[in-house]
C-alpha cells in the first residue's frame, strides 16, 4: 500500500496543493514553520480521523475557510482507491471512492500509517493516558472489534461514574452496569496483551541493530490482573477486582479501576527507561517501536503501512542514520520530513523522491 497523489485544500498553511509520491522514501525539506509536518498531519488524519497534535478538527481549518478537504490516491497490489475527508464546521464527512461512510470505525485504518513526531518524546515522563492511546490507536487501526468494544466499554463507564455520583446508589444496578462492562473489557485486555507480546519479539532486535549494542528494550503490560488463557478465570479475576474496590468507588464517587487505568512500561537493560536512558537512547527506542509496528500490522493485515517520520534525522549521527535506513522495509512507503539538506545522507538521496517545502508549497528538489 502507498499513496501516489496526496491533495490537500483549506489544510492549514495549504491553500490548495497536489503533491505526487513514489512508493519508496519521499523527503520534505523546510525551515520551520513551512508547513512540512502539517502534511505528516493530513495523512495521519486520513489514517485515524485525528491531528497527531490533538487539535480539533475545526482548527484544521485554513483561517477563514469553511472547510478543509484531504484527499488521496491509494495503490493496493490489485486495485487502487481514493479516500478523502472535508473537515467542516460541523464535524467531519468520510468518503471512500466518493461515497461517504456510515461509522468512522468504517474509514480508521484503511490508509494504515504510523508516524513518528518529536511529540512522541513525551512517551517516557507523560501520563498512563498517553500511553494507553498508543495502544487503542494501533489497535483500532487494524481491528474495528477494538474500536467497537473500545467505545462500548468507554460509554458504561461513563454510566457507571455517572451513577456513581447519584445521592442514592442501588447496590443491583450499579453491579449489573459493572457485570455489562466485564466482556469488552476482558477481550481489550487480551488484545493489549498479546500487542505488547507481539511488541517484544521485534524491539529488542532492532534496537539492537540501531544503535549497534547489546541493550535490551522491552515493553511490559502494567494490567490489573494477569494473563490467564482460561477467559473465564480472567473474568472471575476481573470481577473481584471491581468487588473489592467498590465501596472506595462509592466513597470517591469514582471508578477507580478498569482498563482505562492501565499502563505501560519501557525498560533498558531491566531497569526503567527513564531512570537509565540518555536523550538519545530514548529516541532510538521511540524509532524502533515505529519499526516494530510496521512489522505487526504487516502481520496483522497483510499490508505494509505508510511510515511517517516528522524530524527524525536531525538529532541522529551519521551511523545512526545508517542504520535507520537500513532497517526501513524497502516495501513500505516513507515520508520524511528534515529542515535541512545537510541532514540528508548520499545513500538516502540516491533513492529518493525530495521537495522542498517554503509557505505551504511543496516543488520538487531539482539536484
Amino acid at each position: 500500500m502507498y499513496i501516489d497523489q496526496l491533495r490537500l485544500k483549506f489544510f492549514r498553511n495549504y491553500d490548495s496543493c497536489n503533491i505526487n509520491l513514489n512508493p519508496g522514501i519521499n523527503i520534505f525539506i523546510g525551515k520551520n514553520g513551512q508547513g512540512k509536518t502539517n502534511l505528516l498531519e493530513s495523512v495521519y488524519f486520513l489514517s485515524t480521523t485525528k491531528s497527531h497534535r490533538g487539535m480539533e478538527d475545526i482548527q484544521l481549518i485554513q483561517f477563514n475557510q469553511d472547510f478543509a478537504c484531504i484527499d488521496a490516491h491509494v495503490c493496493y497490489e490489485n486495485q487502487s482507491m481514493i479516500y478523502s475527508a472535508v473537515i467542516h464546521k460541523r464535524g467531519k464527512t468520510l468518503c471512500i471512492r466518493n461515497q461517504p461512510v456510515k461509522k468512522v470505525s468504517e474509514f480508521i485504518g484503511k490508509i494504515n500509517a504510523v508516524l513518528f513526531s518529536p511529540l512522541d518524546m513525551n512517551l517516557f515522563d507523560a501520563s498512563p493516558k498517553y500511553r494507553r492511546r498508543l495502544i487503542d490507536v494501533e489497535l483500532g487501526k487494524m481491528s474495528n472489534q477494538y474500536i467497537t468494544q473500545l467505545n462500548q466499554y468507554n460509554h458504561l463507564l461513563k454510566e457507571r461514574n455517572s451513577y456513581l455520583k447519584q445521592e442514592r446508589v442501588d447496590i443491583v444496578l450499579l453491579d449489573t452496569i459493572t457485570e455489562q462492562m466485564m466482556k469488552p473489557q476482558l477481550q481489550i485486555m487480551k488484545k493489549r496483551y498479546l500487542f505488547v507480546h507481539q511488541l517484544n519479539e521485534y524491539l529488542p532486535k532492532l534496537y539492537q541493530e540501531m544503535s549497534r549494542s547489546d541493550d535490551v528494550v522491552q515493553v511490559h503490560y502494567l494490567s490489573m490482573i494477569d494473563y490467564h488463557v482460561d477467559d473465564t478465570v480472567m473474568l472471575q479475576n476481573l470481577q473481584q477486582k471491581f468487588d473489592s474496590l467498590k465501596e472506595r468507588d462509592m466513597l470517591l464517587r469514582m471508578t477507580n479501576t478498569g482498563i482505562h487505568r492501565e499502563d505501560i512500561s519501557f525498560t533498558l537493560n531491566g531497569h526503567e527507561v527513564n531512570l537509565v536512558a540518555s536523550q538519545g537512547q530514548k529516541r532510538m527506542i521511540v524509532v524502533v517501536l515505529k519499526l516494530a509496528l510496521i512489522s505487526i500490522i504487516h502481520e496483522y493485515t497483510g499490508e505494509y503501512p505508510i511510515l511517517l517520520l516528522d524530524d527524525v534525522l536531525s538529532e541522529l549521527d551519521v551511523e545512526k542514520k545508517n542504520n535507520l535506513i537500513h532497517l526501513l522495509p524497502k516495501e513500505v512507503q516513507t515520508i520524511i520530513t528534515t529542515t535541512e539538506k545537510d541532514d540528508l545522507l548520499q545513500s538516502i538521496i540516491d533513492r529518493s523522491l525530495i521537495y522542498v517545502v517554503e509557505k505551504g508549497s511543496a516543488k520538487k528538489w531539482m539536484i
